[in-house]
Parts: C-alpha cells; structure tokens; sequence
C-alpha cells in the first residue's frame, strides 16, 4: 500500500489513562509504516491539571475532532479502548 492511501491510526485511551497506554501498539504500527497518533484527552492522564467541571464527553470528542482538522487527516482509522470508543463514536458521527 502507497504512504498516500496508508490508512492514519488514531488510538484513543480509556478513563484515567492516557495516550500512553498504546506505546507499544503505536510503536509496532509506525514500524510497519503508518502513521499513529495517540493523544491524550484534556483532563485526563499528563493532562489532569486541565480537569475541571466544565470538561464533558462533548469536550473528548473536540479534542479528537480538532485533531484532525489542525492535522489534516483523512483515510482514518479510529480505535478506542473501553471510554475511548464512546468518544470515537461521537468523532464518528461529526466527521
């Protein structure tokens, strides 16, 4: 598969982790060539000191929304773990 029709990964963590967590997935897939990107969502994991009342799952979902956009991505593929799917989901349902 050409780098231009390479699908982009992006890996979204569960509840109280963070981007961390897929070192080792986003590692094995950027050996074989892709793309990964592996944020962590705002208040959560290194970005707790961000976490605050006004922090909703409408807040996730920009987080990964926006993430495309400022990046230009297409040709994505969206993985979530536990929490992570419920915020790709609703990525899913606005792009």
């Amino acid at each position: 598969m050409s780098k231009l029709t390479q699908p982009v990964f992006i890996l979204i963590h569960g509840a109280w982790h963070g981007g961390w967590v897929w070192q080792t997935v986003a590692k094995t897939l950027r050996q074989q060539g892709y793309t990964v990107y592996t944020p962590t969502l705002t208040g959560l994991g290194e970005r707790s000191h961000l976490l605050n009342d006004t922090i909703t799952l409408d807040t996730f979902i920009s987080d990964i929304i926006n993430l495309i956009k400022w990046e230009n991505l297409d040709n994505i593929i969206l993985l979530g773990h536990s929490f992570g799917g419920t915020v790709i989901t609703g990525v899913a349902e606005k792009i």
